[in-house]
């Protein structure tokens, strides 16, 4: 006969208004006395930080600079579950008083399940995958919500050193005019970034012209001022037709060019950001 086992949870949901919305699930934690586990969207197995662009039709227009705050909060439930060693009356004293520590952030009372001999981190999966699931997905996503869903997930724009439409000035030592360019998005700090972006798809050749000479001449003049060093210099695109190869030859020629489209775009953008 197989041991039966009664796991509790809760739920943890986040909340945009708490006074006129229900909360939306992302994640669930379980325990059953000796053991406790989390799992929330963005937690992949293997992997030791969550994944936080998936948040971003939860978190909404107001509150998705913030998504770090995601990752906050995501540990503090995975430290309360080693810490606690799966000690009902602790857990569920610390979920209580969640709501004296933030508005947003909401743990359900729950309720029991039973498991029949599978690994308590089994019966987490399916409770998960049961309460909570994948997060809601929106429309198709173009070239502006996918550009944003990468740099998420690079998690580059949490940095407080990273800026978007940076006007850069730089006054020539020889007294020459001052050398003026902008970059999309930029990295301060020791190790400097800049960023241009360049949508190839459905764009018209003049523009598309204008878009790859404005990005070589900026990375060749911030290069040339010893603003930003080569391989700091980066194009975020999409992948080019045939007949525009071409352009990704020239911008290679000073720069780093990423397509976003690419399933590794997000890491080779944290590798050159670290």
């Amino acid at each position: 006969m197989d041991y039966i086992n009664i796991m509790e949870y809760r739920l943890i949901q986040f909340s945009r208004n708490p006074l006129r919305e229900e909360g939306k699930n992302i994640g669930v934690i379980a325990f059953d006395g000796s053991w406790a586990g989390f799992k929330a969207i963005g937690m992949l197995d293997g992997v030791e930080r969550a994944e936080l662009y998936g948040y971003s039709s939860i978190a909404g227009p107001d509150y998705r600079e913030s998504l770090w705050v995601f990752g906050e909060w995501i540990e503090w439930f995975k430290s309360l579950c080693m810490e606690s060693e799966g000690n009902r009356e602790r857990i569920n004293a610390e979920l209580s008083e969640l709501e004296n520590q933030t508005l947003h952030f909401i743990s359900t009372k729950g309720g029991y399940y039973e498991t029949t001999g599978e690994h308590p981190e089994t019966a987490l999966a399916e409770l998960f995958e049961e309460l909570v699931g994948k997060p809601p997905s929106g429309p198709k996503e173009g070239f502006k919500e996918l550009l944003e869903k990468i740099l998420h997930r690079a998690e580059i724009i949490f940095y407080p050193e990273f800026d978007r439409d940076v006007e850069v000035t730089i006054d020539p030592e020889n007294g020459a005019s001052p050398i003026v360019f902008t970059l999309d998005y930029y990295l301060g700090g020791e190790k400097r970034v800049g960023f241009k972006k360049i949508r190839f798809q459905n764009a018209r050749v003049a523009a598309l012209d204008a878009k790859v000479n404005d990005a070589i001449y900026t990375f060749s003049e911030a290069q040339k001022t010893g603003f930003l060093d080569k391989e700091r210099c980066v194009v975020l695109c999409d992948t080019p037709s045939a007949k525009r190869a071409n352009y990704i030859d020239r911008l290679q020629s000073v720069a780093t060019v990423i397509d976003i489209s690419k399933h590794r775009a997000y890491w080779d953008i944290s590798t050159i950001c670290s």
